[in-house]
C-alpha cells in the first residue's frame, strides 16, 4: 500500500516537472531563422551607426565618436531567482560588458520603462560610465537608488528633439504590451530604490519609443509591442527596431493593426525584431527565444517575415552581442 501511494507521488511529481518544462521550455528555436541573422563586426564610418543588440531592448548605438545606450540590462537573473528572492544587480557582470563592448563613450541612457527587465541596471550603469540617465521620475529614482550623480539625472521632456554628439534623440509616449502588467503598474517609484529588491517593486512608470536620428538618417525605437492609433502617421524612418513578443497572441486583426501602425505607416527599409529572448537565461551570444508560457514566438517570426517579404522590407535578426549598421 505504502509502495502505490510513494509511486502515485512520485507520477504526480513527474506530472507537474513536465508540464512545468512544457511552459517554460522556448517557443520555439530561433535557430530557424538563421537566414535573416545580421553581423556587422566592422566600424561604423562617416554618416553610418552601429547597433549592437545585449537583449530584451537593451541596445548600445554607436557612430564611432558618441554611443547611446538603450535600458542596459546585462544581469538577468534566473527565474527561480526572480520569482523566490529579491535581486540585485549584477555589478561585476556589468563592469565586465561595459569594458569588453567598450562603451566608454556612451553620452546618454535611455530606459524604456520602469520594470525591471529595462530599468534594473540603469543607475549602475549610469554610475559606472558617468553617462546621464534619461527617464521617468521612477526611472531617476533607480538611479539614485544606484549611486548615480544628481548631475546624471534627466526626466524625459516628451517629442522635444535632444541632440548629443551627430545624434538627435526624441522621446516619444508609447504604451506597454496589452495584457503583460503588475498590479502596482500605475504607481510610481518616489523615492530613490535601493537594492536588493522584489521585481514587483519595479512598476512601469509610464511606457517610452526613440526616435534616434543622425546626419539625415533615422532609425525607430519600439521595444514594447502595442500601439496609438494614428501617432506614427506623419513619420517616415530607414529602420524600426520592433518588440514583437507576444503579438500572435492578441489577434489577427489586432496583429494586422500593429504591423500597419509601426511598419506600414514609417515606411522603413529594415525591420529589427527586439524583446523576444527569454530575459530569465544570462546574456550570451546564443540567446533563446521567450518561454511558451509566455508567447508563441515562433509565430511572431512567422508573421513579420510573411509581411515584410511582400511588402519588400528587409527583415534581420540580431543575435545576442551582434551588430547591423541599418543605414548602410
Amino acid at each position: 500500500m505504502v509502495k502505490k501511494i510513494l509511486l502515485g507521488i512520485l507520477v504526480v511529481i513527474l506530472l507537474i516537472v513536465g508540464y512545468a518544462y512544457m511552459r517554460t521550455r522556448p517557443s520555439g528555436d530561433i535557430n530557424d531563422y538563421k537566414e535573416y541573422f545580421a553581423d556587422d563586426t566592422s566600424a561604423p564610418s562617416g554618416s553610418n551607426v552601429k547597433v549592437t543588440f545585449f537583449g530584451v531592448s537593451t541596445l548600445l548605438i554607436d557612430d564611432g565618436e558618441t554611443q547611446l545606450l538603450i535600458d542596459g540590462f546585462f544581469s538577468r537573473p534566473s527565474m527561480m531567482t526572480v520569482l523566490t528572492s529579491d535581486i540585485r544587480s549584477d555589478t561585476t557582470l556589468i563592469a565586465d560588458y561595459l569594458k569588453k563592448y567598450d562603451m566608454s563613450r556612451v553620452k546618454g541612457i535611455f530606459v524604456t520603462h520602469s520594470h525591471y527587465d529595462h530599468a534594473f541596471d540603469a543607475g549602475y550603469v549610469a554610475k559606472m560610465t558617468g553617462a546621464t540617465l534619461y527617464g521617468s521620475e521612477s526611472t531617476l529614482n533607480i538611479g539614485r537608488g544606484a549611486g548615480a550623480d544628481e548631475s546624471q539625472l534627466k526626466l524625459y521632456e516628451i517629442n522635444k528633439d535632444l541632440q548629443l554628439g551627430n545624434f538627435t534623440i526624441r522621446v516619444v509616449p508609447s504604451k506597454h504590451s496589452p495584457g503583460i502588467s503588475m498590479d502596482n503598474d500605475d504607481m510610481i517609484i518616489s523615492e530613490p530604490k535601493k537594492q536588493p529588491a522584489s521585481f514587483k517593486s519595479y512598476p512601469e512608470g509610464g511606457a517610452f519609443d526613440f526616435l534616434v536620428s543622425h546626419h539625415g538618417k533615422t532609425m525607430y525605437i519600439k521595444p514594447s509591442p502595442n500601439f496609438i492609433a494614428g501617432a506614427l502617421d506623419s513619420l517616415d524612418v530607414d529602420a524600426v527596431l520592433l518588440g514583437i513578443a507576444t503579438i500572435s497572441k492578441q489577434g489577427p486583426e489586432w496583429t494586422d493593426q500593429f504591423y500597419h501602425e509601426n511598419v506600414t505607416a514609417l515606411e522603413p527599409s529594415v525591420v529589427i525584431p527586439i524583446h523576444w529572448d527569454n530575459f530569465f537565461t544570462p546574456i550570451s551570444d546564443e540567446l533563446v527565444l521567450l518561454p511558451k508560457m509566455t508567447c508563441e514566438a515562433d509565430k511572431d517570426f512567422e508573421y513579420f517575415i510573411q509581411r515584410t517579404k511582400a511588402d519588400n522590407i528587409d527583415f534581420r535578426i540580431l543575435q545576442g552581442t551582434k551588430s547591423i549598421q541599418p543605414f548602410k
